[in-house]
């Protein structure tokens, strides 16, 4: 072989490598992926100010050992021990109200995982994401009432009026509409480019009004879906920060979810005010890394206009939190400690 047929040898190797690269399958090795449906924008959060946003009671919690999902409905405050998948119930007050305990198994009404809860009518229904089953519990008497198994793994649940709402974990398609008896009525949700190869940069939180509508926050981006029953999507909101859905990363057969600690959860209000606990790992710098102290902020939207309103820092860093407008109270959840924190500022305008 001359030297010439070497040089277009070499030539021919670089440029197929070239072009390889530009039109192979997405593998992880990109950072962000496109949402479908919206696109994230960087701006600043208006925050207000509160001098005295300060724990003024303790609700004597120490039964309750790894606090995880905190719930808000009706006069009642729920949340769940991680230990043992038990779910305490608490007056708006903080008076101990009741307890579902349940137990570890693959029985009826026993929970390998519980992934989350909700409730409505007096009926609390949960999800199990190991032995794939979507069971109720009554909040009256803590007693179980009924189960049905699912074919997909159920990661998150919103109760309706008529119907509930289940995110799934990888599957094509990310939500369900289920009936109160078990029947599955409807699959949608194509948010990102895609989809499967990225589901577990899909983790969020659905929330909804207990009535037709219903939102998905993202976990790890910026941006709030906002659904009816049927899985028409009404409108996406925009949240500070400007982050993008990032990769699902891969080594060999293992997938990894994105390694920094962004989380929301919310609350919708009667009047369409969505109110959305956000803990952030830092500021942004200039290189779009975070730097700094950890950081949480409650967000206000208004959902019928499809905008952000303003924001609240808080004086915590805490696992969740929700808060309630109509009394002025914000209960919150402290990560793997034995405490129930309920804070009250009487003089808040939210």
């Amino acid at each position: 072989m001359n030297k010439l047929t070497l040089l277009f040898v070499i030539v021919g190797i670089v440029i197929f490598t070239i072009i390889y690269l530009l039109i192979k399958p997405s593998d992880g090795s990109l950072e962000f992926v496109r949402s479908l449906d919206a696109t994230p924008e960087v701006f600043n959060r208006h925050l207000e100010t509160y001098k005295h946003l300060e724990p003024l009671d303790l609700t004597d919690t120490s039964e309750v050992l790894r606090p995880a999902h905190i719930k808000f409905s009706g006069d009642k405050v729920y949340i769940s021990d991680f230990s043992d998948f038990s779910i305490y119930i608490y007056d708006i007050d903080g008076s101990p109200a009741g307890k579902i305990e349940t137990k570890r198994g693959r029985g009826p009404g026993e929970f390998q995982h519980l992934t989350d809860f909700d409730v409505i009518r007096d009926t609390l229904w949960a999800v199990d994401s190991q032995n794939l089953t979507i069971s109720s519990f009554s909040v009256n008497t803590g007693n179980y009432i009924t189960s049905f198994s699912v074919d997909r793994r159920p990661a998150r649940i919103a109760c309706l009026d008529n119907t509930f709402i289940v995110q799934w974990m990888g599957a094509e398609l990310l939500f369900s509409t289920f009936d109160y008896r078990g029947n599955e009525r409807h699959q949608f949700g194509e948010v990102i480019e895609n989809q499967m190869q990225h589901m577990l940069s899909l983790d969020g939180n659905v929330v909804s009004n207990y009535k037709d509508r219903f939102i998905y926050l993202p976990l790890y981006a910026s941006l709030i879906y906002h659904y009816r029953e049927n899985g028409e999507l009404i409108n996406v909101l925009k949240a500070p920060d400007g982050l993008a859905f990032p990769v699902t990363r891969r080594d060999g057969a293992l997938s990894f979810a994105p390694d920094f600690s962004f989380y929301r959860n919310g609350w919708i209000e009667e009047d369409d005010i969505l109110y959305v606990y956000t803990r952030l790992p830092g500021e942004k710098n200039t290189r779009g890394e975070w730097e700094g102290e950890p950081w949480s902020v409650f967000d206000r939207y208004n959902l019928i206009t499809g905008t952000y309103e303003k924001s609240v820092k808080m004086p915590f860093f805490h696992h969740g939190a929700i808060f309630n407008n109509r009394a002025n109270t914000i209960y919150s959840t402290v990560d793997m400690e034995r405490s129930f924190i309920f804070q009250f500022e009487n003089s808040i305008d939210f």
